[in-house]
């Protein structure tokens, strides 16, 4: 999906180059429901909404812009396989099982929230966070790497400058460089 399909505040959203990688590491195929922490804008699971009808998606976010804008966006696109919670990670996540999990939002909880989606993470699912800030995705990797031991563990930087026209000419645009740190939850774990 282009990102000029959603309604837009100034709350932050995952752009659609990396939103593409991260949906596709979260192997979504046959699965049947996804967890979205850290919502934001809804862009990750409005997208997985749209594409993967089959797929009850439950989103969580605390900040009430982004909730209001991801409300918005429902309505904008008609899905109704999502629920989307106004609260806290982890403590206020339902306590059922997932296919896959995206973290695009974690605030000051990454541990608990990491720890929660293993624990509540189907054999064979997926695993998927972003991150802007280096320390963050870091700390993400040491967590995935030797406190939960996720297998197939991929640490992947994503640059993306888009072409713009300014005045007479053009330039490319960066966006964010974002991290996507993904695995998968093997068996016995």
């Amino acid at each position: 999906m282009k990102d000029s399909e959603f309604l837009r505040t100034k709350v932050p959203m995952t752009k659609q180059e990396v939103r593409a990688i991260s949906i596709d590491k979260l192997d979504l195929q046959g699965k049947s429901h996804f967890l979205d922490i850290g919502s934001g804008t809804g862009s990750v699971s409005i997208q997985v909404a749209k594409d993967f009808p089959n797929i009850q998606v439950t989103a969580i976010e605390h900040d009430s812009d982004a909730i209001d804008i991801m409300k918005q966006n429902i309505e904008h696109f008609g899905l109704t396989n999502i629920t989307l919670i106004e609260g806290e990670a982890p403590s206020e996540i339902p306590n059922v099982m997932y296919d896959a999990v995206f973290v695009g939002g974690s605030g000051k909880q990454l541990s608990e929230i990491v720890q929660f989606s293993t624990d509540h993470l189907s054999e064979g699912g997926s695993l998927v966070m972003n991150f802007i800030l280096n320390e963050n995705a870091f700390q993400g990797l040491e967590i995935m790497q030797n406190q939960i031991g996720l297998a197939d563990v991929m640490f992947t930087n994503v640059v993306v400058s888009n072409w713009y026209h300014l005045g007479p000419g053009h330039y490319f645009k960066p966006n964010n460089p974002t991290f996507v740190l993904s695995g998968t939850k093997i068996k016995g774990e």
